[in-house]
């Protein structure tokens, strides 16, 4: 099984079980005077992490009701609907949402919370199932995709 590059940060008491997913949404207006805020601002906005593991150390906060906890999380896989073109196992891809509207019905498996368009994403596994019908393009397969992690070497023509 692969090790998950961690990272340490602080989490709303709710949050923190191991296995919980969210996305980071940046800083909230009361975080400005705290003085661990620094801490708890170390992710990148717009990311899925999951909780992997709980520390002890807990803190008071005025966002989280109940305080929060120091845990380590990874960025979580997630999955989203792509072209059949670009639908491969271990393929890099720089995501592009379709230009489409919020009536359909797989809009938001084509649009998910937590994958930032514009990044680099590697496509991890082509899912089963049949492609999802589309009224401007072609039918988008299920993939799961992570984010390319970082220091990961890169082809340059």
């Amino acid at each position: 099984m692969e090790q998950k590059k961690t990272r340490v940060t602080i989490v709303g008491s709710v949050y923190a079980q191991p296995g919980t997913q969210f996305v980071y949404m940046g800083r909230a207006d009361q975080c400005e005077s705290c003085t661990i805020a620094r801490v708890c601002h170390n992710l990148e906005s717009g990311r899925r992490y999951e909780v992997v593991a709980i520390r002890a150390a807990s803190h008071r906060c005025p966002v989280h009701h109940g305080g929060a906890v120091t845990v380590d999380v990874a960025e979580a896989p997630v999955e989203m609907r792509v072209s059949p073109d670009l639908a491969r196992k271990n393929t890099t891809i720089v995501v592009k949402f379709p230009e489409c509207d919020e009536a359909c019905e797989t809009f938001a498996a084509c649009h998910p919370t937590g994958v930032v368009e514009g990044q680099k994403y590697i496509i991890t596994d082509v899912l089963e199932g049949e492609p999802a019908p589309c009224r401007t393009g072609p039918s988008p397969v299920l993939v799961r995709v992570v984010p390319l992690p970082e220091g990961l070497p890169r082809y340059t023509p």
